[in-house]
């Protein structure tokens, strides 16, 4: 999987703050929802492919205005830039990156930000903008889908405090919708504003 297209994007999306299409088999999580807990079950994540159904509690990834939780077992990425934290899961099909970069000054609304990220797109192909969501109570860009035919991605971003600030999920194609769809939910409950 490229990892090394965040840091772009991030960038990208700073440039174009200030100023749709095809994304197969988009995200499911709930557009006004996706940061309200998720039930409670007595088996924990351990990897996409290990069906987490509850509130994330592995290692904690955090920038300096937000901080998320990565499922049990997952384990703190390599090789990462200032601007981002990241875990990887066990069978290394999947990886999350928490990014911050400055806005400089932008406004920029959810929507503004979804679709400057499709305009800033790297990859072979763009996801597709979902509707608005939430990442602790704030309104956030939602992106999903394919991205290549080996890589899905979805992502949710915001501006805070004058940072842009996105967390991106990546799979890989062998891991299955439910699969992924179960990852999201019980990563997004733990994202927090510091």
């Amino acid at each position: 999987m490229r990892r090394t297209t965040i840091p772009i994007l991030l960038l990208a999306l700073a440039l174009t703050a200030g100023c749709s299409s095809d994304g197969d088999d988009p995200g499911t999580a709930s557009p006004g929802s996706p940061a309200s807990p998720t039930s409670t079950s007595s088996s924990q994540a351990s990897s996409p492919t290990d069906s987490p159904s509850d509130v994330a509690t592995g290692i904690e990834l955090s920038m300096p205005n937000s901080s998320v939780r990565a499922p049990a077992d997952w384990t703190q990425a390599k090789d990462l830039t200032r601007y981002e934290d990241g875990a990887d899961s066990p069978d290394s099909l999947a990886y999350i990156m928490l990014g911050e970069i400055d806005a400089f000054g932008s406004d920029a609304s959810a929507e503004q930000l979804g679709e400057n990220r499709i305009k800033a797109n790297t990859y072979p192909k763009a996801p597709k903008v979902l509707p608005a969501s939430e990442l602790d109570g704030t309104k956030a860009y939602h992106v999903a889908g394919f991205v290549s035919p080996t890589q899905y991605i979805e992502e949710f971003g915001t501006i805070v405090r004058d940072r842009i600030v996105t967390l991106t999920f990546s799979f890989n194609n062998k891991v299955s919708r439910s699969e992924r769809d179960e990852v999201v939910s019980s990563v997004l409950p733990t994202f927090a504003w510091k």
